[in-house]
């Protein structure tokens, strides 16, 4: 489900200063169990702020070409009687390209709230038009939420298309095959369809370190030594920071500060991480900065333990200094079973400075193929369509052809087909950056070789997240070889606002046994502390920060402290002859102990808790729930944890075998599955 909430409402809430109470509410709801902002999936293309220059072009993309598809079309085949479901985020003026651009016909379906201006997906199914010419296209239109993502496929697969192409992806996700959306993938591909997802534009943007504090002050120390990450930007920011945790109920608890050049702070991202439903091993912001470089701290809330932790920027023009290009592929392109696509030029065959880089997090090559990219079409004009959403495509049409030429193949051998019809670059055999090469398709056969091409039984797509979920066998482990990574060229990516009435919302929502099964529901950005009020692990329990006064687009405002815990050191960077510290509020006087430029082994344990702690811990988990002896606050209704109503007065229950909390009602015990 999508959850929206009035602007209106949003913009009463920040003058009364009162955010919490406008989601107060939803929390209050029966059987919701946490309520969040979501990461919303984005497009991989890498100029994505420029205006479409539609000259009106009507010749074939370069691409075409490149991966040898003219050759086949000589030899008749055009991906005739293929199904193609083209899955983005816009299709806006595809009607005009229909019969020239597109073919004379298309199914076309919208899912959740969607942007009526963006094109982005019509020049991905033109591209895929030019190289299976013959294909019926299916195009749908979503969101980039969860929610309208499962629609859209389901969608597709009702309508029994063989082939998705996918050209978006998201930084918010474990990216080791294990969240939501890569098993959605996996799911899809069970029933034998043929997934293609770009790998991402993130190898310039991206940064990843094991968290290492060397003075003690709370705050990471990246290896170049200093506490500060710069970023350069051109005017809007979003950031986000992952760490390695239990995806679902990270207890590592880490927060993401940005400064400006003078040390103050522009805005905290403080998420609670302490084992909670609902929980992400994950903080974001979004905001608007007047500096060309702002500055990213990591900070050690409450840890017991370090982690290895992934910063990921966008905007325009922004660029990480000393960016990381390994580990940089975005979700779903982590999936198992998706044929993910890294990005080349197809004038040279040189690996876009931008095309994210495997391996994944479980160290599985990705991608798998690189395809051709600054292709020339009539949506983008002649200045191209850049970044790995048009190398995508490409493949996708490639794909047609074979299973039309070869359409006794299984999925599986398509996928294997493809991999092999490649160009071998950078160093010998696959690596992380080119996969296993350029796709470039071998002479086309003289005739059919098969049988019929295998269809899809048309039927809704199976859940993810269900107990009947399967996915192929993964093959043997591949070792890539790492590809050097070259100084970036500037980039730039359009400034976003909230200008639509409504703000979505994630809700994960608990039903079933003990409200075990979670129902994640999307929508788009909006900066917003949310911290928690309480630990539920019996932790340091600090108390709140101030609620952020600053909606996205808004003029960005000096965060509020919080009140009780230790102020954060400030973190201080040597950049060049230039001496960084972190003042105003969140620092009580500069610290002025230079800091060291070596990494340390190992974390200093969190601060001592202080008496106010103390006090704070005891007045918010006094109360607990009856039914899961979770903490629950003062004056709520509902536990967080389990959902149950907390004036229904029932004793905790555990199962005799394994000691596992059931619910009051359980007949079996949801752990190890012995009746009770």
């Amino acid at each position: 489900m999508n959850i929206s909430v009035a602007i209106v409402l949003i913009q009463q809430a920040l003058a009364a200063e009162d955010v919490r109470g406008v989601f107060q509410q939803l929390t209050e709801l029966d059987h919701v169990v946490a309520v969040r902002l979501p990461g919303q999936r984005s497009s991989d293309q890498d100029d994505p702020q420029r205006a479409p220059d539609r000259h009106g072009q009507t010749t074939e993309g370069e691409g075409v070409g490149v991966i040898n598809a003219d050759a086949w079309h000589d030899a008749g085949f055009t991906g005739a009687g293929i199904r193609i479901g083209v899955l983005d985020l816009g299709f806006s003026g595809y009607e005009d390209l229909l019969g020239s651009e597109l073919p004379v016909s298309v199914e076309m379906a919208t899912f959740g709230w969607y942007d009526d201006e963006e094109v982005h997906g019509t020049a991905c199914a033109e591209i895929v038009h030019e190289v299976a010419p013959g294909a019926e296209l299916f195009l749908a239109w979503y969101d980039g939420s969860d929610a309208a993502m499962g629609e859209a496929v389901d969608w597709l697969v009702s309508h029994g298309v063989q082939i998705i192409t996918h050209s978006a992806g998201g930084a918010v996700s474990p990216r080791d095959g294990t969240g939501w959306d890569a098993r959605l993938v996996d799911a899809t591909t069970a029933l034998g369809i043929l997934w293609v997802n770009s790998a991402g534009n993130e190898a310039d943007v991206h940064y990843r370190e094991d968290f290492a504090d060397v003075d003690g002050d709370g705050f990471h120390d990246y290896a170049h030594g200093s506490s500060l990450l710069p970023i350069q930007t051109g005017g809007y920011l979003r950031v986000f920071l992952i760490w390695q945790d239990d995806w679902d109920y990270p207890t590592q608890d880490y927060e993401l500060v940005i400064l400006d050049g003078d040390g103050q702070v522009l805005a905290k991202s403080e998420e609670a991480q302490d084992g909670s439903p609902g929980q992400q091993p994950a903080e974001y912001l979004a905001l608007d900065v007047d500096d060309p470089i702002v500055y990213a701290a990591v900070y050690a809330y409450d840890i017991d333990q370090p982690a290895t932790f992934d910063i990921f920027a966008a905007g325009p023009g922004v660029e990480v200094v000393g960016a990381v290009p390994a580990y940089s592929v975005t979700a779903p392109g982590d999936a198992q079973t998706s044929l993910t696509v890294g990005a080349v030029a197809w004038a040279d065959d040189t690996l876009e400075y931008y095309s994210s880089q495997g391996p994944t997090n479980d160290g599985r090559l990705k991608p798998e193929i690189s395809g051709p990219t600054r292709v020339s079409g009539y949506t983008y004009g002649d200045e191209g369509f850049d970044g790995t959403s048009a190398s995508t495509p490409h493949v996708a049409g490639a794909a047609a052809l074979v299973w039309e030429a070869y359409p006794a193949l299984t999925r599986e051998e398509l996928y294997d087909y493809l991999i092999n019809a490649t160009r071998d670059l950078g160093p010998g055999g696959p690596d992380t950056g080119y996969g296993f090469g350029r796709l470039s398709l071998p002479d086309a056969p003289l005739g059919v070789i098969g049988g019929p091409t295998p269809t899809p039984e048309i039927v809704s797509a199976p859940d993810p997240g269900g107990s009947s979920f399967a996915t192929s066998t993964p093959a043997a482990p591949i070792v890539p070889t790492p590809v050097a990574f070259t100084t970036p060229e500037p980039r730039e990516e359009p400034r976003k606002s909230v200008g639509s009435l409504l703000v979505a919302l994630v809700v994960l929502a608990g039903f079933g046994l003990g409200g075990g099964g979670l129902l994640l529901i999307g929508g788009i950005l909006l900066v917003v502390d949310l911290r928690s009020r309480r630990r539920g692990d019996g932790r340091v329990a600090r108390p709140p920060s101030q609620p952020a006064r600053q909606a996205v687009g808004s003029p960005v405002q000096q965060p509020v402290a919080r009140q009780a815990s230790p102020p954060p050191a400030a973190p201080a960077a040597s950049l060049g002859a230039t001496q960084i510290w972190m003042s105003g509020p969140d620092a009580a006087s500069p610290v002025p102990t230079p800091v060291p430029t070596t990494v340390p082994t190992a974390v200093p344990t969190a601060s001592p808790q202080t008496d106010a702690d103390s006090a704070a811990a005891a007045s918010s988990v006094d109360l607990r729930c009856p039914s899961c002896n979770a903490p629950v606050r003062r004056g709520a209704r509902f536990c967080p944890t389990c959902g149950q109503r907390l004036d229904d007065d029932q004793a905790v229950r555990t199962c005799p075998a394994c000691g596992a909390r059931l619910s009051p009602d359980s007949q079996f015990c949801t752990e190890c599955g012995r009746p009770v």
